[in-house]
């Protein structure tokens, strides 16, 4: 009945069809060009992590670009992560009784708005730090559950691998250490092995592939720049999230008064605590926020909430309390199908891929984009490897540098794209400084594009 009910609330919006988004082009960009044979990094300038980048690649071979693939995996993706942390928590006793509420939250409040149903690395790292969780709550003895403590470790790898900020839960696996394992300095230098071999693996291919320099650059140093730029207008993001942070403020407050439970619990409480302060600070490392960053959160929701709908609230109130939730997300869910997005305003426009771009002139072609308008991807190929445009600024931000000129001049000599879009202004000086690349470019009728003709 569970997967019956999120599946009943998730699949309509997405087989209706979800307007397409620029994140989820991005990543099929960057899965479409790693299939044709170009490496991350190297051949592809963005800060997609890479476990997160094979994610896509692999969607890619299987079914190209596919709005409803990705959505469909991102569906399949938020099920397992809701399963997976109700069985752990079942399976070690956390409550007083074993139950799937905390599974019917994860669900429902993760079907709050489209933004749940894209394939984000997010998404991807969230799974295997859920996947770590067994392993950090584990109770160890010396020599007996060292294996277990490195899978914990390995799994946040894995989940840093996917999104580099998710490396904060080493936060939580240290703390889950200093609570539950016998040898805190010695178990916690094991999951931090455990850590660092999925990395240290890609660091050696990276070397031997000479990408070692990019990998650094654009994917250890790129993504830590705690600031705040919300996507959506801070009010709306406000109203999409007040349902969520209702509950769980209210599920705090119920823990409050708790009778006296077994020490494990006790301690798994403080974990979960730490949890959930290590989602926000994860938050505040994002280049942007929206609703679909609070995936991060739903672990912590999950958990309390079984406190406030076991609590000894009356039960027409926590039904009360439980259907006015499930109202709140199928309202803001399908508020444009029903016709109440004049009333219930959030505004997501800026999540949307810009209609227009060149694709009215320009269809199935290699294109370089000199600019942040991915819409001009849309039915065509990516050549060079300026995807991201705050990245190319290495190369197009220091034209009057001779490495820079001659780094470019490799780059279109391997492959030039058929069309050109100027959204920077930049083609005078291009011409001017790479005549035997960029003269061959001719303007077009459409404006700020240009068309290759010899």
């Amino acid at each position: 009945m569970l997967v019956l009910l999120f599946l009943a609330i998730r699949l309509p919006l997405i087989f209706l069809g979800i307007p397409a988004t620029s994140s989820e082009l991005l990543h099929m960009l960057v899965g479409e060009r790693m299939a044709d044979g170009y490496a991350m990094y190297r051949d592809i300038y963005d800060t997609t992590a890479p476990l997160s980048a094979f994610v896509y690649w692999t969607i890619d071979v299987v079914a190209g670009r596919s709005y409803l693939s990705y959505r469909l995996v991102a569906t399949f993706l938020l099920l397992f992560q809701a399963i997976m942390f109700n069985v752990a928590l079942n399976r070690h006793q956390v409550y007083a009784g074993k139950g799937y509420i905390p599974a019917l939250l994860y669900l429902l409040v993760g079907s709050l708005t489209f933004e749940f149903d894209m394939l984000t690395p997010l998404l991807i790292g969230n799974t295997f730090v859920i996947l770590a969780l067994p392993y950090i709550i584990t109770i160890s003895r010396e020599g007996f559950e060292n294996n277990r403590l490195f899978v914990g470790g390995f799994m946040v790898g894995l989940a840093a691998l996917s999104y580099l900020p998710l490396a904060l839960f080493l936060l939580v696996a240290a703390f889950g250490v200093v609570l539950f394992a016998s040898n805190t300095f010695r178990s916690f230098l094991l999951m931090l092995c455990g850590f660092a071999f999925p990395y240290a693996v890609l660091f050696t291919y990276y070397l031997y592939t000479n990408t070692a320099s990019h990998f650094v650059e654009m994917h250890l140093l790129q993504p830590w720049q705690f600031g705040i730029n919300t996507l959506l207008p801070p009010s709306h993001l406000a109203l999409a999230l007040s349902l969520p942070a209702a509950i769980l403020l209210l599920s705090l407050i119920s823990t409050t008064s708790l009778p006296q439970r077994l020490v494990f619990q006790g301690k798994f409480q403080q974990l979960m605590t730490v949890w959930l302060l290590v989602s926000g600070l994860a938050l505040i490392t994002r280049q942007e926020l929206s609703v679909g960053s609070f995936v991060v959160v739903l672990p912590p929701i999950a958990y309390f909430s079984e406190f406030l709908f076991t609590s000894r609230m009356k039960k027409w109130i926590l039904n009360l309390m439980f259907f006015i939730l499930l109202g709140g997300v199928l309202l803001i869910r399908y508020r444009q199908d029903l016709g109440l997005a004049s009333i219930i305003k959030i505004d997501d426009s800026e999540l949307l891929l810009p209609k227009g771009g060149a694709s009215g002139a320009v269809k199935g072609s290699p294109v370089l984009v000199l600019g942040e308008d991915l819409s001009y991807y849309e039915h065509n190929q990516l050549a060079t490897p300026y995807l991201n445009w705050r990245l190319s600024q290495r190369h197009f931000g220091h034209l009057d540098e001779y490495q820079a000129v001659y780094d470019l001049y490799q780059n279109f000599r391997q492959e030039s794209p058929e069309y050109i879009v100027d959204l920077a202004g930049l083609m005078p000086q291009l011409k001017h400084k790479l005549p035997s690349v960029f003269d061959g470019y001719a303007p077009t009728q459409t404006a700020a594009v240009y068309k290759k003709v010899r």
